[in-house]
């Protein structure tokens, strides 16, 4: 019996055990059975057995810092031209109750001075809602990018895309098992907190949260990634986009020396705007409502940036504007705000988006 086939029966027999009796593995083992579930080198019926009884068991942070390591270590990691870069992440399944903009927070970004990368992968379970790539693939203005072409685009227009087709191939040759197991498991946690492009100096990594559990999470493995910084906000559908109509907090951790405290911060001054939309009810099947579902997304984000005043342009401002106080808190969110809103009202938001390198 090979090391790695000791090592998955280990685990499997620690934490698939029953109600309440599962037992932590440590990251090293964590690791070593991540490694070869991503090299394909682990039975399928045994990998959707540990990453369940993971899930049903609770991971622990040891547990999930070596399963993250062992899918870093396999990334195909470019470095951008930039002293300082800000990854972003939706949660890779999407939304799939409300009309999303998060395709365009990179743009806006950029046209703050703010050097963004997005990464993600076109649709996966348990939701298959709409995700950024779906939106800017519809555009036309985003072409499934390899990281060095994402570098070189962070270079050139300020903001980037990367699939996680081509930066972490193993990791996506796994979405047909996952939407097997159809529910989430620690791979969904993780693959946000990858970094396929870095900058020369310093990576804060920006994300939305549902569960108050998880900022202490995405915290200890960004930290295993890399990244100086984290910043998590309470989003819609655990997404980057924030309510509108009601506060929201926001937790940011420094982790360049491994210091995980979390600071909280609550937004509630929002009075008179109205809720996020949500999407037009329409009839068909379940692919051509998701096809239309992304063209209202990008009818609606491409009129927010010509302009238009509406609810979905509060959102974006909003949104772009959280995450700019967080990476630079110099500026307060008030001044964020005003920033985000002249960008879209100057058209260089507008030209960021469109912009080909």
């Amino acid at each position: 019996m090979s090391n790695l086939d000791q090592a998955v029966r280990f685990a499997i027999q620690e934490i698939a055990v029953g109600p309440d009796r599962g037992r932590n593995i440590d990251a090293q083992i964590a690791e070593q059975v991540m490694q070869g579930i991503l090299a394909g080198e682990v039975d399928d019926v045994q990998a959707a057995v540990i990453l369940i009884a993971l899930r049903m068991k609770r991971e622990s942070t040891d547990e999930m810092r070596g399963l993250t390591r062992a899918a870093q270590s396999l990334v195909r990691v470019q470095t951008a031209d930039v002293e300082s870069l800000v990854t972003l992440a939706d949660p890779f399944d999407g939304y799939s109750r409300t009309v999303t903009l998060s395709a365009f927070i990179p743009c806006v970004l950029a046209a703050m001075d703010v050097p963004t990368v997005m990464h993600g992968c076109n649709s996966v379970g348990p939701k298959f809602g709409v995700t950024a790539q779906q939106v800017l693939s519809k555009a036309g203005v985003y072409d499934v990018e390899s990281p060095l072409r994402a570098a070189r685009d962070v270079e050139g227009r300020g903001w980037a895309y990367t699939d996680q087709r081509h930066y972490a191939p193993e990791l996506y040759s796994l979405i047909a098992l996952r939407n097997k197991i159809i529910k989430r498991t620690a791979l969904t946690t993780l693959e946000r907190v990858l970094m396929p492009v870095k900058a020369r100096k310093q990576n804060q990594l920006a994300l939305g949260y549902v569960h108050k559990a998880y900022p202490e999470i995405y915290a200890s493995i960004a930290a295993e990634v890399g990244f100086d910084a984290i910043h998590l906000s309470k989003g819609i559908e655990g997404g980057l986009m924030v309510a509108m109509n009601k506060p929201f907090a926001r937790y940011s951790a420094c982790l360049a020396k491994q210091n995980f405290a979390l600071t909280h911060e609550s937004f509630d001054h929002f009075e008179g705007r109205q809720a996020v939309p949500t999407f037009k009810s329409s009839e068909g099947n379940d692919m051509s409502t998701r096809e239309q579902q992304v063209e209202q997304c990008l009818d609606v984000g491409l009129s927010v940036l010509r302009g238009a005043k509406s609810p979905s342009r509060d959102a974006l401002v909003v949104a772009t504007a959280n995450i700019l106080s967080a990476v630079k808190p110099q500026i307060g969110f008030t001044d964020a705000v005003v920033k985000a809103s002249s960008c879209i009202d100057n058209g260089s938001a507008l030209e960021r988006f469109m912009a080909s390198t």
